[in-house]
């Protein structure tokens, strides 16, 4: 099959997810980078993403659209490639049920305040929608912890635990709960102020894009939550990035990180027609 455009995930498909020394900035190797800035010059190359676009917008100038917190918004860059465009220059589409993120922001704030107090090990990252700049989503992430593997199976329940408390405890907000994503392997937890999944963040990068549906959509994903976008996808490939992490993808192929860069190139000197011999 001829792919027509790449849709990917960020953190830990792009970028390894224990690039420790770089932690707040996380960005994707130089030649990854490169070779994705190469091909969406040819195809258009999306990302699909649990970060915000405050984190994501000036790591990632190749994608042409960028849906963030796991599809609560989705943009439109305007200038492509270009580093001096500013967040402000773009076209953004947010969910419809905004009243709800709102309202559940509240208790997105006062709930990840909490854990940061009482739990010193665990880094709370907060993201924000760049439309009205809404509180949408906490991350708990202890991914630079050195034994994170015990810490998972001891203090993650925990943590998982108070969010139930919270969700039942909190009946002053008539919007609806929390949407807490767990991960069987990974060393963090994602919690939105509404129900989200990259499926539906998916559909709306196609959407954007206005692509005829025959054409033959590429998806790269590294967890658990990249599952219900890797089923739309026509071709989906597993990123594997730690060999800690083993977690269950209904994706058609995999292929190493350190030998993502390798793929991609071969797919485009290929005219991106996709063969098995082109992973290998």
């Amino acid at each position: 099959m001829r792919i027509s455009a790449i849709l990917s995930d960020y953190d830990g498909t792009l970028c390894s997810i224990n690039n420790v020394n770089d932690f707040n900035s996380n960005r994707i190797p130089t030649g990854l980078n490169e070779t994705l800035s190469e091909i969406s010059k040819v195809i258009p190359v999306c990302i699909v993403s649990t970060k915000d676009y405050g984190f994501l917008h000036d790591k990632i100038r190749f994608a042409r659209i960028v849906s963030c917190i796991m599809g609560i918004e989705t943009i439109r860059q305007s200038q492509v490639g270009n580093d001096d465009v500013t967040k402000n220059d773009n076209d953004t589409d947010l969910v419809t049920d905004i009243k709800s993120l709102i309202d559940n922001s509240k208790l997105l704030d006062s709930l990840g305040m909490e854990i940061s107090q009482t739990l010193k090990g665990v880094i709370v990252k907060h993201k924000y929608t760049t439309k009205e700049r809404i509180l949408a989503g906490i991350t708990i992430d202890y991914r630079h912890l050195e034994d994170w593997v015990s810490y998972k199976t001891k203090v993650e329940p925990i943590i998982y635990e108070r969010i139930q408390q919270t969700r039942k405890s909190d009946l002053s907000l008539s919007a609806p709960k929390l949407y807490v994503e767990v991960y069987s392997t990974h060393p963090f937890l994602d919690i939105y102020g509404i129900r989200c999944d990259k499926g539906r963040a998916f559909d709306s990068v196609l959407k954007i894009l206005d692509m005829d549906r025959p054409e033959k959509i590429l998806y790269l994903g590294d967890s658990e939550n990249d599952n219900p976008a890797f089923v739309k996808a026509d071709l989906s490939i597993g990123v594997h990035s730690d060999r800690r992490l083993q977690p269950t993808l209904n994706c058609h192929y995999s292929v190493d990180f350190d030998k993502l860069p390798l793929f991609l190139r071969r797919l485009s000197n290929n005219d991106f027609e996709f063969s098995e011999k082109l992973l290998y």
